[in-house]
């Protein structure tokens, strides 16, 4: 023998080649080709017991029929070198910032990365500025409305003040007719005066002079000349 071929078996072929079907069709086809040659060889051991030195024949017999069985073009799953085809360096860089981004998210959920802390912090921030913003606006209107109560206060006071006043005046107007009436009953003499004069009185000296003529004395400094005037005109 002056090559080596190596043996033939029906799961590789020769030496370390392996074949693998890919459709029914190559199977059926393998399996019968495998068979015709199983047959054949079977046939040639047998012829080869009965001559002597036949074992170089059945050698050569093999090798054919391994070049018979590759010949039929059967090769490996296409798909396998796919599947254990290894990444790229851009595949695996895609992949690692992927898991880089599932880990972030998940521990920013949990709370434990600096964007969460600081997130967190401004949200902190925002509510006790807020809260700081309604207390002295509320602050604010309870001084307005305290205020505005003390105002009211004080208007109140101030009218009751008038109203007092206002009773005074009129008892004070009540006494003063009484009296008047009690003048006039005595026939006091009341001093006619001139129209120059009147208009010269002050608004104090006018209701007195009015008080004791039995006229009204309400009114301001016009009104109060113009009453006594028209009194001493028509004396």
């Amino acid at each position: 023998m002056g090559r080596d071929k190596g043996k033939f078996n029906k799961r590789g072929g020769r030496g370390s080649t392996h074949f693998q079907a890919t459709s029914a069709e190559e199977i059926e086809q393998r399996n019968s080709r495998i068979a015709e040659l199983d047959e054949q060889r079977s046939k040639r051991r047998a012829e080869a017991d009965d001559a002597e030195g036949g074992g170089g024949g059945e050698e050569k017999d093999v090798a054919d029929a391994a070049k018979k069985v590759a010949s039929l073009n059967v090769g490996e799953n296409p798909n396998r070198a796919a599947e254990e085809k290894p990444m790229t360096r851009k595949q695996r860089e895609q992949a690692d910032r992927e898991r880089k981004a599932a880990e972030y998210r998940r521990r920013h959920e949990l709370g434990l990365t600096d964007e969460y802390k600081r997130d967190m912090g401004k949200l902190a921030e925002v509510k006790r500025r807020r809260e700081a913003a309604q207390k002295k606006a509320a602050e604010a209107k309870e001084a307005e409305d305290a205020l505005e109560k003390e105002r009211m206060s004080q208007f109140a006071r101030a009218t009751a003040a008038v109203a007092a006043e206002a009773d005074s005046d009129s008892e004070s107007e009540e006494e003063d007719d009484k009296k008047k009436k009690k003048k006039s009953k005595k026939k006091v003499v009341i001093p006619k005066l001139d129209k120059i004069v009147i208009k010269k009185m002050k608004p104090t000296a006018l209701k007195e002079a009015l008080k004791e003529r039995g006229l009204e004395i309400q009114g301001n400094a016009k009104a109060l000349t113009a009453r006594l005037l028209k009194f001493e005109a028509e004396r």
